[in-house]
Parts: C-alpha cells; sequence; structure tokens
C-alpha cells in the first residue's frame, strides 16, 4: 500500500493564500490612503463645472440637476464618472 505526502501542496496552498492575503491588504490600504486626494479632485471639478453658467453646462450635455445629484452621491463614489455617463447618454439619445 503507498501513501502520499500531502503536505506539500498544503504549503504551497497556504503561502498563496498568504501571498493573496497580503497583497488585499496593501490594495485597501493603498486605496484609504489615496481617497482624500481623489476626494478633494472630485469635488474641486465639481466646483468648477456648478461655477459654469446653465448655458455653458447644456453646452456639455448637464443641466442643474444632474450636479445636484452628483453632490448628494456618497463620499466614496466619483461624481465626475456619474456626470460623464449622463452625458454621454444623453448625447447618445439625441443621436437617434
Amino acid at each position: 500500500m503507498t501513501t502520499t505526502d500531502h503536505s506539500i501542496g498544503a504549503e504551497t496552498g497556504y503561502r498563496r493564500h498568504a501571498l493573496v492575503s497580503l497583497f488585499r491588504m496593501y490594495e485597501a490600504v493603498k486605496w484609504t490612503l489615496l481617497w482624500l486626494p481623489r476626494f478633494w479632485k472630485a469635488r474641486s471639478q465639481l466646483a468648477c463645472l456648478a461655477a459654469m453658467s446653465e448655458c455653458e453646462r447644456r453646452d456639455i450635455g448637464l443641466t442643474s440637476c444632474d450636479l445636484e445629484n452628483a453632490f448628494a452621491l456618497p463620499v466614496d463614489r466619483d461624481p465626475t464618472e456619474m456626470l460623464a455617463q449622463v452625458a454621454t447618454d444623453r448625447r447618445l439619445r439625441r443621436e437617434h
């Protein structure tokens, strides 16, 4: 009767799991540390959009209501991505 040694595979699996966990922790720390600069950048971009006239916002496909919705988003979401999507959707609807 033969026996197989599973300890080698188990140790490799443990190391791989430890590396994946370490990488995930690194990514979480990096995201947390870089959150504040991303937040301030997005808010300053929103402030620039809010300072535009209604005519200027209409030229880029946005309304004041869109900006109000962007300001109401949770702080962990990038409002500029949402506004870009809104403008793109409006442009595509006008083209069809």
